[in-house]
Parts: C-alpha cells; sequence; structure tokens
C-alpha cells in the first residue's frame, strides 16, 4: 500500500503550479472552477501559472466531475495513490466537510 499525505485544499492557480513544481498533483472538482465551471479556462489559467520546469497534464475524470492535474517533467504518482485522492475528494463532497487549506492542518477553526 502507497502512503498519501492528508489532502488539503490548494486555492488558486499560482499555488497549484506550486504545489505541481515541488512534485505534488492536485485535483479540481468541477463545482469549485468557479460559477460557469469552465474548465479549459481553468487549465489555461493553471498553465499560464506555470514556470518552465512544470508541464502540467490534466486528465478528465468527466463522471466524477473532477480534473486530475499533476506535473508530465515528473514522475506520475502511482494507481493507488490517484485512488486514495480521488477517495477523499469524493468523501469530502459526501459529507460536505470541505478539505482544508495546508496551513490550517492541526489547527483549530473558529
Amino acid at each position: 500500500m502507497t502512503d498519501v499525505a492528508a489532502p488539503y485544499w490548494v486555492p488558486g492557480p499560482l499555488e497549484i503550479a506550486g504545489e505541481l513544481q515541488r512534485g505534488k498533483w492536485a485535483i479540481a472538482c468541477w463545482e469549485d472552477l468557479g460559477p460557469d465551471e469552465d474548465l479549459s479556462r481553468w487549465q489555461a489559467t493553471v498553465r499560464e501559472a506555470c514556470t518552465a520546469d512544470v508541464d502540467p497534464l490534466f486528465l478528465d475524470i468527466r463522471r466524477r466531475s473532477l480534473t486530475l492535474v499533476l506535473n508530465a517533467a515528473l514522475p506520475a504518482p502511482d494507481d493507488e495513490q490517484i485512488h486514495l485522492s480521488i477517495a477523499a475528494v469524493e468523501a469530502s463532497r459526501f459529507t460536505e466537510r470541505p478539505i482544508r487549506p495546508k496551513h490550517n492542518r492541526g489547527r483549530k477553526v473558529l
């Protein structure tokens, strides 16, 4: 079994690009892409935010309304890591408990 760190919310394209540069990947819920859920515009914005050493690869998971984005210039996560990440997002949706930002992990939120 492959370990996956606790998921955390990454708020915008610049932060997503930074995480990709550090070897992380992201899963975007289409309902979080804005009022019009414009996936192609969101992908273009993330692509523009990436530096030269980040080659964003977008994999749409249409039946779950999710997009996996990873840095194609680095080794990809294995299948189990991807499935665990998707399960965390799906659990968040089901329970209606949002995934917290990285800086709030472990702190009491009022």
